[in-house]
């Protein structure tokens, strides 16, 4: 399971969050040929802003299942204490 977590070659929601984030680079590409440099400025707050909040949903979303697990984990072991010993 840990070697599970620790896989870094295998990201979360792939092969779509790669083809969505290539999508949303094209547009916003276009896009900032279109406008002047005010509205350039304001494309970019809003491209950091998306990001800030992606992370601030992601961080969350990690540590809620983090805690879950850790959890569950307590349960199963506080299940197994108190399970008579299989002496066979």
């Amino acid at each position: 399971m840990i070697e599970h977590l620790l896989e870094s070659e295998k990201r979360f929601g792939e092969p779509e969050y790669s083809r969505a984030t290539a999508e949303i680079l094209r547009a916003s590409e276009a896009l900032a040929q279109r406008l002047d440099a005010e509205g350039t400025a304001w494309l970019e707050k809003l491209s950091e802003s998306y990001i800030r909040r992606e992370r601030a949903i992601m961080e969350g979303a990690f540590r809620e299942g983090f805690c879950r697990a850790a959890l569950l984990a307590a349960d199963v072991l506080a299940y197994r204490s108190e399970q008579p010993e299989d002496n066979s």
